[in-house]
């Protein structure tokens, strides 16, 4: 069941198994105000000519059927507010923040859920993006773009605006999922080892 969200909530893990981020959660950041806007766009791909298809150990073209699988990627903007305007404070680490402190312990916390390597896997993690029937994305961050607006009279940053994009991850699982038809003829190659069932389940 479709998990409602009324704030855009980006949330980070260190892996990414069966079409679907897993571990536990390394850091969850809610937006204080929704974006006004997000683009949404798909990779258009073809598929190569049979003689650039990628060849087995026995030379037969083996065709990537991750190139015709056309993934989301989302973009979009939000701001990070702690000049009190606002009736939410931003997340700190811990704690939400008291009006007229800084915000990058805020901002370090959306880091630590979009884009720091995470201690289990050592790369950044996998985020999945959710805000309400809009976004419902699991992918990595492409592009992450921090740009502070107002400071204090010490220098801190107490608003900042942030740009990202997120890119849809698909493994094995999901474009298996996506492309399995029984009407599609298939020349297998046969190896040592290879049982009629696990062929049955890997084409069908």
């Amino acid at each position: 069941m479709f998990n409602l969200v009324n704030k855009l909530m980006i949330r980070g893990y260190p892996k990414f198994t069966n079409g679907d981020v897993s571990g536990s959660c390394v850091a969850t950041f809610i937006c204080q105000l929704n974006p006004e806007q997000f683009s949404v766009s798909y990779d258009i791909n073809t598929m190569e000519e049979e003689s650039q298809e990628p060849k087995n150990a026995s030379g037969v073209p083996v065709a990537d059927k991750g190139k015709a699988y056309n993934r989301m990627q989302v973009s979009f903007e939000f701001i990070i507010d702690n000049t009190g305007v606002l009736p939410i404070p931003p997340q700190g680490a811990t704690t939400a923040l008291p009006p007229g402190m800084s915000i990058q312990s805020a901002i370090e916390q959306l880091q630590i859920a979009a884009i720091k390597p995470t201690s289990e896997s050592h790369m950044p993690p996998f985020v999945h993006v959710l805000w309400s029937g809009s976004v419902n994305l699991k992918g990595r961050v492409t592009q992450f773009t921090v740009t502070y607006l107002h400071f204090d009279r010490m220098g801190f940053p107490l608003r900042a605006k942030v740009n990202m994009s997120v890119v849809e991850v698909v493994d094995d699982q999901v474009v298996s999922r996506e492309f399995r038809s029984s009407d599609i003829t298939r020349m297998p190659t046969i190896r040592e080892g290879d049982s009629l069932v696990a062929m049955c389940h890997d084409f069908y």
